[in-house]
């Protein structure tokens, strides 16, 4: 390995301190009778987790970190744990996560005798912001050096979600004889088929290509105003950590499996794992501004063109308030299998999983590691 360096995961005194004082100084503002989360974020609830994390969250948890492994490389941060030797097992997290996300899965890979290696994306987490805005492109080329020049890695088996999942796919496109499989959590991040005609649509496919539209509509609100400006609003959301929170809290409860609780899926100290995270390292402008950079330069397949390495998909049902997959949710943008097939020239392995949601290995780490093991075996 060249230029690996161990990585200490740890808060300054004087860090933590700020962020209690800024806490305590938050002005909540009123929040009509009944609005709560029909407004975006309950406030009540933002107010709550917050006075959890000024008051009762131990801010030493995340160095338990430290124990998978923590280094960089160049800026780039990873967790590496597990049984060296053999394929190494990479996964990618998305937005708005980092290499916890995966802390769960990854043990249970890592217990199962596999080499587990984590980064976190550019700008994410404990990895240092890019010099400018990276797309997908861009951020599968900085991965890819990690792996091959900082780790010296010939193959590799990965895994992802959420800009995790598209970025591993372009990782495999790039370089189909680096990978030994793709495994992909959220398929509907995949670059959208390039003919659609041939063979043509099925009824499934024409459903959800109106569902895709209708939710980007009426849910996608983050991706057109971080596509568009995500500089107009990082720098209230670094300023203030209650608007962090207000902010994050509002899609950790509506993209998981939460039937409407939050706490369902995420605990209050895990809420503030990711809120600290993000907090800590200054990292919320630099990870919104991928959506900028992607918004500039997409990557879209060409004519002819289809990702070849071996692939698995686990779609997750992601229900928000107890209603159906198709309401209020990121499931939404499940394809069915044929779409996929469509980008995917090898896919050998459909699993529809019972429950779990935007954040599957967070929120079902058995049941995720469980059909990843099962697709590498």
């Amino acid at each position: 390995m060249s230029g690996v360096e161990p990585f200490t995961i740890g808060f300054e005194r004087e860090r933590v301190a700020e962020l209690l004082d800024r806490l305590q100084a938050t002005r909540w503002p009123p929040q009509p009778p009944g609005g709560g989360w029909e407004l975006g974020t309950d406030l009540v609830e933002a107010e709550r987790v917050c006075r959890h994390w000024a008051q009762d969250y131990d801010f030493k948890r995340l160095l338990r970190l430290d124990e998978l492994g923590s280094s960089r490389w160049d800026g780039t941060h990873f967790l590496r744990f597990g049984a060296r030797g053999g394929i190494p097992v990479v996964l990618l997290h998305g937005w708005p996560s980092g290499p916890i996300e995966y802390e769960a899965a990854g043990r249970l890979l890592a217990e199962s005798g596999n080499d587990v290696i984590v980064p976190s994306l550019p700008g994410f987490a404990w990895s240092e912001p890019p010099p400018e805005p990276l797309n997908v492109a861009g951020v599968s080329a900085r991965l890819r050096e990690l792996l091959d020049a900082g780790l010296g890695l010939d193959r590799y088996a990965l895994a992802g979600g959420d800009w995790g999942g598209v970025v591993a796919a372009r990782m495999a496109f790039d370089a189909p004889e680096r990978v030994t499989g793709l495994y992909v959590s959220t398929p509907g991040v995949l670059p959208t088929p390039v003919d659609l005609a041939d063979p043509p649509m099925s009824e499934q496919e024409l459903a959800y290509a109106d569902r895709a539209q209708r939710w980007l509509r009426r849910e996608g609100h983050h991706l057109l105003i971080q596509s568009v400006a995500p500089d107009a609003l990082s720098p209230a959301l670094s300023d203030s950590p209650a608007g962090l929170a207000a902010y994050l809290i509002e899609k950790y409860r509506r993209w998981s499996d939460s039937g409407g609780e939050l706490e369902r899926r995420f605990s209050l100290d895990e809420v503030c794992d990711f809120l600290t995270m993000f907090w800590a390292n200054d990292a919320i402008a630099p990870s919104m501004r991928l959506y900028w950079a992607e918004r500039r330069e997409r990557w879209r397949l060409a004519p002819g063109e289809r990702i070849s390495v071996p692939a698995a998909i686990s779609v997750f049902p992601g229900r928000s308030e107890g209603q159906a997959p198709e309401s209020n949710t990121l499931a939404t943008l499940n394809p069915p299998r044929e779409w996929s097939e469509r980008v995917l020239s090898d896919l050998r392995r459909w699993t529809r999983m019972p429950s779990g949601g935007h954040f599957g290995a967070f929120e079902e780490p058995e049941a995720y590691a469980r059909d990843l093991l099962a697709f590498l075996d």
